[in-house]
């Protein structure tokens, strides 16, 4: 094996670097067989029975504090062996770094639990491991419960958890005891798409407050989403380093194509799609025409904020022409968003919308009747209001949606927000024969494909 190199972690290049990575190498031994290895041991010339596989090879990069680093590349690449040498999990064969701050990592959630403690025991367990005492654990501990959101479980042995609830749990743990630099293997990609919500929302805070982040992860767009810089490492070594949305560019050309992208291409324009205004003829609203026969879902128990001087309690999407209930969609077809409020106290100038958003996170549209200048008559307390909301989904590329509604009172510039649910309605996007073009990013709804009205009131 090659002679080790002295690894230094104590000279600090430069007081604004959180991370500084110098010719970093790591190499591993590829016996052909037990009895190679064993000959090699014993062999008194010292006798080579292996090759040497470099898991990393002179990697070198700097992360300033408060940058948000994305790594990207195939399996094998070296990412997990970069973050486990980071995080002192395993030592370099040679080469240098320095880390500046309080650091975790989350290489594989749940690893530090004891599966025989119960779950709000391995809370303390696992805080202790990370580095925090009682008291700062117990400070955070109803923060905890209610991001892992396990319910009656957490007084249970881990054990009897599935792995989802335990990435719920660990995931929590981690994100509220303030480290100044956080390392995240995949860890974006557990759980459900209402918990995935929640820990892009967690990350947004945490990189909004300028911590440090490495984040290491197949998904691009979350590279894009939640990273100002991006490194691509390819059989142990550095292929690219800079801009995460020209990296990823080139990322994905290479890896779909086995093209690197070297010229940024032409915009292509887009035809547009133009479709009719919204019909409020008699026949078009026989098929929902009394409430009784709308199947709600109610919004008890998910995340939500707000004044609470009006509130949101039942919701359902349909298509309008049909009438189906629908969380199936293909795109392109009109929808009815159908909304039950129970008013506390006057709402003089109520605003009712949504926010579609992707996987990610990411907000793709947003209606409201501010945006389109439709008014509502007030909301008196004691009320309850149904309002029907009608738009024309744009045409999105397949993939899973949440839907936020908001309920407030204003315009939309200055409004009291009463009642903002996050994720309150999970959707998918499935078109097997798709427009050549479509889009995932921020889109407007023409007004002619929008339309707001009250169907029922009672006090």
């Amino acid at each position: 094996m090659e002679d080790r190199a002295e690894i230094s972690h104590k000279k600090q290049p430069d007081k604004q670097l959180a991370i500084h990575v110098d010719g970093l190498t790591k190499v591993y031994p590829l016996y052909a067989s037990p009895d190679d290895r064993l000959k090699e041991a014993l062999h008194p010339l010292r006798k080579k029975y292996h090759q040497s596989f470099y898991a990393l090879k002179n990697v070198s990069f700097q992360v300033e504090k408060g940058d948000s680093l994305g790594i990207i590349g195939q399996n094998g690449s070296g990412k997990s062996t970069l973050l486990k040498v980071l995080s002192r999990v395993l030592t370099p064969t040679s080469g240098s770094f320095h880390i500046s701050g309080r650091l975790i990592s989350l290489l594989e959630l749940g690893s530090g639990f004891n599966t025989e403690l119960t779950g709000l025991e391995n809370i303390y367990f696992y805080g202790t491991i990370l580095g925090f005492s009682k008291q700062k654990i117990e400070s955070r501990m109803d923060d905890i419960i209610a991001f892992a959101d396990i319910g009656q479980f957490i007084g249970q042995p881990l054990k009897t958890y599935s792995s989802g609830m335990r990435s719920r749990l660990a995931f929590s743990v981690a994100s509220h005891v303030d480290p100044d630099i956080l390392i995240l293997d995949e860890v974006l990609a557990v759980g459900d798409l209402r918990f995935k919500q929640k820990c892009f929302r967690v990350m947004h805070d945490i990189i909004d407050q300028k911590r440090t982040v490495i984040l290491v992860t197949h998904d691009t767009g979350s590279v894009i989403n939640f990273c100002n810089k991006a490194l691509w490492l390819d059989a142990g070594q550095i292929k690219d380093f800079g801009d995460p949305a020209d990296l990823v560019k080139s990322y994905v050309g290479f890896m779909t194509y086995g093209l690197e992208t070297t010229r940024k291409q032409p915009a292509t324009s887009e035809k547009s799609f133009e479709s009719e205004k919204p019909n409020t003829s008699a026949t078009q609203k026989e098929v929902i025409t009394k409430i009784g026969q709308i199947r709600w879902s109610n919004t008890t128990g998910l995340d939500s904020f707000g004044e609470f001087g009006a509130m949101i309690d039942k919701l359902a999407l349909y298509e309008r022409d049909s009438g189906k209930r629908v969380d199936i969609l293909r795109g392109g077809e009109w929808l009815s968003l159908y909304t039950r409020v129970k008013a506390k106290q006057t709402l003089h100038k109520p605003g009712v919308g949504l926010r579609f958003k992707d996987k990610r996170g990411n907000g793709v549209f947003t209606v409201n009747n501010y945006l389109y200048d439709q008014s509502l008559r007030p909301f008196e307390p004691g009320e309850t209001i149904v309002i029907r909301t009608d738009f024309k989904l744009p045409l999105l590329i397949n993939g899973k949606y949440a839907v936020t509604v908001a309920l407030s009172d204003g315009n939309q510039s200055k409004h009291i927000q009463h009642h903002w649910i996050h994720d309150a309605l999970l959707l998918r996007i499935e078109n097997q024969t798709p427009p050549s073009k479509r889009t995932g990013n921020m889109v407007a709804i023409d007004q002619k494909h929008y339309a707001i009205e009250i169907m029922e009131h009672n006090g």
